[in-house]
């Protein structure tokens, strides 16, 4: 069944070198030996990943397309912000950001940023 098994996030790249140096010097992930040509495959140490392949044309998707779950979003941003990382900021009537982070009331907290090639991603620490 669907349910049981690991699921996994999948992205695209126009510049894999630029990305590959994105996500392990500012976003911390490992690159997995069992990458493949065109191809980098991150592992957490969860069993979760991260699979971005190159493709020319760009990204297109103007959501957030991947959320790292966070146990205390206020120490991750400022380690991501710290390594150059540049968050999203947004002043909305229901989604205000203060210090790169938005709090919903019954939900939690996030703060959004993009990697190289515009993919929105996002930190996320429930209630």
């Amino acid at each position: 069944m669907l349910g049981t098994g690991r699921i996994s996030a999948v992205l695209t790249s126009t510049d894999l070198a630029l990305t590959q140096e994105f996500y392990e010097k500012q976003v911390g992930l490992t690159l997995s030996p069992e990458t493949i040509p065109n191809h980098l495959l991150f592992e957490s140490p969860d069993g979760s990943t991260l699979l971005v392949y190159g493709r020319p044309g760009g990204n297109k998707a103007d959501h957030t397309q991947v959320r790292f779950w966070s146990r205390d979003i206020d120490s991750d941003v400022k380690e991501l912000a710290a390594r150059g990382v540049v968050f999203e900021e947004y002043d909305f009537p229901k989604l205000k950001t203060v210090d790169h982070i938005a709090t919903t009331v019954g939900i939690g907290k996030s703060a959004w940023f993009k990697d190289p090639d515009g993919n929105i991603l996002a930190l996320f620490q429930p209630e």
